[in-house]
């Protein structure tokens, strides 16, 4: 398959809207620093994990289309694109899969920022505020019965869904949790990068689903 585009929720910049995708332009997650600089050391006191977790910024992404060589290059045929595409994505709220990277997906909010037109090429910039983390286009589900299990997870901490179809005790970290058949969140127990153990008395089935974030 020719990456040649990109998903903004269900739209396709080249099958939908017959825009090639000439540059692609995405910031990194910029870490949210906290230092402190204390009088008469040389050595500031870094809070930025003071709470737990590195936060990041949001990121900004600039992607460039241009029209079709074979499309209406005409004043009045970009007129009607950049409405088209207006139409379609300015302002709006978007799931981004890029066709390069389609296993991830990026999550914000899309404006059609420019419009560059010369006698030969007629292009469309279209900018996003985005998450600052990638998210996995498939929700982890991991399906166990009694006994000691590892959960892996990506750089994202999240906290798992978990679904258990009888009685059932969990242990994480230490400490025990009683579970009625049903639906739960249990928020202390917070996947972090790697791999986590976990340990499940049930006569049942227990499943754990999350889905996995990405920098």
């Amino acid at each position: 398959m020719i990456q040649r585009g990109i998903t903004f929720n269900k739209i396709h910049s080249f099958e939908d809207l017959d825009l090639i995708l000439s540059k692609v332009e995405i910031s990194p997650a910029i870490p949210k620093t906290n230092f402190i600089e204390i009088p008469g050391s040389d050595i500031p006191v870094d809070l930025t994990e003071a709470l737990g977790d590195v936060n990041y910024s949001s990121r900004e992404c600039r992607f460039t289309f241009t029209m079709n060589p074979s499309g209406d290059l005409s004043e009045g045929g970009f007129e009607a694109k950049k409405t088209e595409a207006s139409n379609a994505l300015n302002g709006l709220a978007c799931k981004i899969i890029l066709d390069k990277d389609p296993d991830y997906f990026y999550q914000g909010r899309c404006i059609v920022d420019e419009y560059l037109s010369d006698k030969r090429i007629r292009q469309i910039v279209i900018r996003a505020t985005v998450h600052p983390y990638k998210y996995k286009v498939t929700e982890t589900t991991v399906s166990v019965t009694s006994g000691s299990h590892i959960l892996s997870n990506d750089r994202m901490p999240v906290v798992p869904t978990i679904t258990t179809t009888k009685e059932t005790t969990l242990t994480f970290n230490g400490n025990t949790y009683a579970l009625n058949a049903g639906t739960h969140k249990i928020l202390n127990l917070q996947l972090k990068q790697g791999k986590t153990a976990v340990t499940v008395n049930t006569e049942g089935t227990v499943i754990f689903k999350y889905r996995k974030g990405a920098l």
